[in-house]
């Protein structure tokens, strides 16, 4: 797999996602106890609001397709087809490189209703790692992970689409191209093209 500069002959990308459980050594994503805690509305928690939203049938179909055939041999590499699966909060898609054990996933969050919020007030706490990105494209988002940055090995970059709206990039660098780059620097660029893709699904 290659990633992009090419998230680089780097074997990478593991998935995280609103997170507190591990399968196989990853983190899986885990629903909220509540469909919105405490009966808040989105925004909560110090989520900001999302000023340009899509619409919620963005997220709609595979999340396979989240990226273009070009965006895919750009960022991935030639000849690794994802795998779509029904994850607990939505669509899923991972590309895998078994050989390097890489891993690239894009999950659609459709079966929860909060948006960036949900990963401020709950997954916040529990990560070392919590930046705050610039826009992308426009577009609120924040990278994280369990470990402390500024230079990790895994990432998971989540992004606001409307106030009750998000999905997530999830990327980890195996442990042969440990330290090699930052995996929140390429899976925010990989996110930009997921964006891309989304707002021209969009009409935009």
């Amino acid at each position: 797999m290659n990633l992009r500069t090419p998230i680089v002959l780097l074997s990478s990308a593991a998935l995280l996602t609103a997170c507190s459980g591990t399968t196989a050594g990853h983190p899986t994503p885990v629903a909220s106890s509540s469909s919105l805690p405490g009966n808040e509305v989105p925004p909560y928690g110090g989520a900001p609001k999302v000023e340009a939203p899509l619409p919620d049938s963005v997220l709609s179909g595979s999340a396979c397709d989240a990226l273009s055939p070009q965006q895919i041999r750009q960022d991935i590499g030639e000849g690794v087809t994802g795998k779509p699966e029904d994850g607990a909060l939505g669509p899923k898609c991972t590309w895998s490189d078994h050989q390097g054990g890489s891993m690239l996933t894009i999950f659609y969050t459709t079966k929860q209703r909060e948006g960036l919020s949900i990963i401020y007030k709950q997954v916040k706490p529990q990560m070392k790692r919590f930046d705050v990105l610039p826009p992308i494209q426009g577009f609120p988002a924040v990278a994280y992970d369990p470990k402390p940055g500024p230079r990790t090995d895994g990432c998971q970059v989540a992004v606001g689409l409307s106030d009750t709206l998000e999905f997530e990039v999830g990327l980890d660098l195996g442990l042969s191209n440990s330290g090699k780059a930052d995996a929140c620097d390429l899976a925010a660029e990989v996110t930009g093209d997921v964006i891309t893709t989304l707002k021209k699904k969009a009409g935009r």
